[in-house]
């Protein structure tokens, strides 16, 4: 049975491929009118957010969990 999905996975990949190729797309230009600007954001407000999320992440990766159970070595 493991067989038989893997090989059915592989042909759907590879048919997949093929018929993206297959498919001509007519594709027009975006505006870019307002290319620059963020949706009406402050470029400082994403600036601190960032940093708050970053000061985050490394607060969690460097806290230190005194947990009794965990191996160590002799």
């Amino acid at each position: 049975m493991r067989k038989l999905i893997v090989g059915a996975a592989a042909a759907a990949l590879v048919a997949s491929g093929t018929v993206a190729q297959a498919a001509p797309v007519a594709r027009t230009a975006a505006p870019v009118g307002e290319a620059e600007s963020m949706g009406g954001g402050s470029p400082a407000l994403l600036g601190v957010l960032g940093a708050v999320v970053l000061g985050l992440i490394i607060w969690q990766i460097n806290e230190d969990d005194d947990d009794e159970d965990s191996p160590t070595s002799p």
